[in-house]
């Protein structure tokens, strides 16, 4: 039956779904619009008169999934014990969307998720696509922004309850690895005139416990956690620390390892009593920049993994037996970068630390996963697409902790009270029942008194009533 009515009237099932999901859209908004402004009654009548004086309704949109749905709230005058008057919408305190501006809790997780692998004009073109909803790339920004700043607050206050020595995580590991890196960014329009230069540093710190097999030659970091942005070392470091000791209790560590390519700021982070590795990627690399006779290079590579003391005499040597002044230059470089880094020119096994066993299912492995991180953290998403803004790289690092869900899930809480959710649904949904009787009781046809089915019905709608045999 439907089939033959569809190809009847010359519709294709692509067309269907798409004039239905733009129906059930508008059927959802004026649901929508009609549970806020019944539910805005009920705060009207349960306030307290006396301190909300109704001064009348005022008209706003919220962007949900399905569109933008208007409404009408009633905006109430409030005067302080001081004498100051001040003006408030009871709904809007209960919807709480603050937060993002009048953009719903699910249209923000959808936005969050595609900008972590698009742009913010690719993320505004599919979310607008997928949804009933148009955004445009200036408002996913605005989202952004605004969910950042929300995190980088978060981040202020962990900081401060870690100071303070409140902050304690529930796994308990011997071990703690840890890694760290920077990514420098091009900066664009207020950032760079702000930072009077056109690059800046990104910070990317890692933590995990051991590597789990997950199949054949294949490990994965286990309880990892990552942090980035563009914060000053010291800062960098008191947060950093702070969300490690939300995930782990760091009282029982006995060991912390930090493999790192021994930048400065790397060093000043780094505490006494953790065992250093200089990042076997920047070791080998610069060995590669920095020599240029491939002999040489293989003897100098070869001699990392035996003697030390021997590795130094061979550079000596070699330098000295270089005549091109930019060469002799690169050398010395590649002397000064691993006297630097002495400590940790042989990897962590090798330094003679007494490890207790990984816990069960866990191994010990080589360090070095840091520049692959600095790529899925980083680089793949912002370096190439001159994108610098320190909110972003906040949700790319809690993607990459397996956490994105935080950054929205603050805007989860409870806004509405159950009951009087349920009694809304009840007294929307009975609104849109027409009864008839026909001698066996009730029934209740499709068409109703609400949400997009009421009024004259033409167009599309009753096309679609027309094909659903209506």
């Amino acid at each position: 039956m439907m089939s033959s009515i569809i190809k009847e009237n010359g519709v294709t099932f692509k067309e269907l779904e798409k004039n239905i999901y733009a129906w059930v859209c508008q059927i959802g908004r004026e649901f929508t619009k009609e549970f806020l402004e019944r539910y805005d009654r009920m705060l009207m009548e349960g306030r307290d008169k006396k301190k909300y004086r109704n001064k009348g309704a005022r008209q706003t949109t919220v962007k949900t999934v399905y569109g933008e749905v208007t409404y009408q709230r009633i905006v109430y005058e409030v005067t302080e014990e001081d004498g100051t008057r001040r003006f408030v919408y009871l709904l809007d305190e209960t919807l709480d969307l603050d937060h993002v501006g009048l953009i719903s809790t699910n249209l923000s997780e959808l936005l969050v998720k595609g900008i972590t692998e698009l742009s913010y004009r690719e993320c505004a073109l599919q979310v607008s696509e997928m949804t009933g909803q148009t955004i445009s790339a200036m408002g996913v920004w605005n989202v952004i922004q605004a969910l950042g700043e929300k995190v980088c607050e978060e981040e202020a206050e962990l900081t401060e309850e870690y100071k303070r020595g409140n902050v304690k995580g529930k796994k308990d590991v011997p071990v703690l690895f840890e890694e760290a890196d920077g990514v420098y960014i091009k900066l664009q329009g207020k950032n760079r005139k702000k930072e009077k230069q056109d690059k800046a540093e990104i910070k990317i710190g890692i933590a995990y416990d051991g590597w789990r097999k997950t199949g054949p030659d294949r490990y994965a970091l286990e309880n990892k956690v990552v942090v980035a942005g563009f914060a000053k070392a010291k800062e960098f470091q008191e947060y950093r620390e702070a969300v490690i000791a939300k995930e782990f209790n760091l009282d029982e560590v006995s060991q912390r390892i930090l493999n790192a390519d021994g930048a400065s700021w790397i060093k000043k982070v780094k505490d006494k009593s953790t065992c250093f590795q200089l990042d076997p990627f920047h070791r080998n690399k610069a060995v590669k920049e920095k020599i240029h006779e491939e002999a040489a290079r293989d003897a100098i590579l070869e001699l990392l993994k035996e003697d030390i003391e021997e590795l130094f005499q061979y550079l000596e040597t070699y330098r000295n037996s270089l005549s091109d002044e930019d060469e002799i230059e690169d050398v010395e470089d590649l002397i000064h970068y691993y006297e630097n880094n002495q400590e940790g020119l042989v990897p962590y096994q090798s330094q003679g630390l007494e490890l207790p066993d990984p816990p069960e299912g866990l191994e010990y492995r080589n360090m070095g996963t840091m520049e692959n991180h600095v790529w899925s953290v980083i680089a793949k998403r912002m370096k190439h697409g001159h994108r610098s803004w320190n909110h972003l790289a906040k949700i790319l690092a809690k993607k990459c902790s397996g956490k994105l869900h935080e950054v929205t899930e603050r805007l989860r809480k409870p806004v509405f009270e159950e009951e009087k959710v349920e009694e809304l649904y009840g007294e929307i949904l009975m609104s849109a029942k027409a009864p008839k009787k026909d001698g066996k009781g009730y029934q209740y046809p499709a068409i109703g008194h609400v949400v997009g089915l009421d009024g004259k019905i033409q167009g599309e709608r009753k096309r679609l009533l027309y094909m659903a045999g209506y």
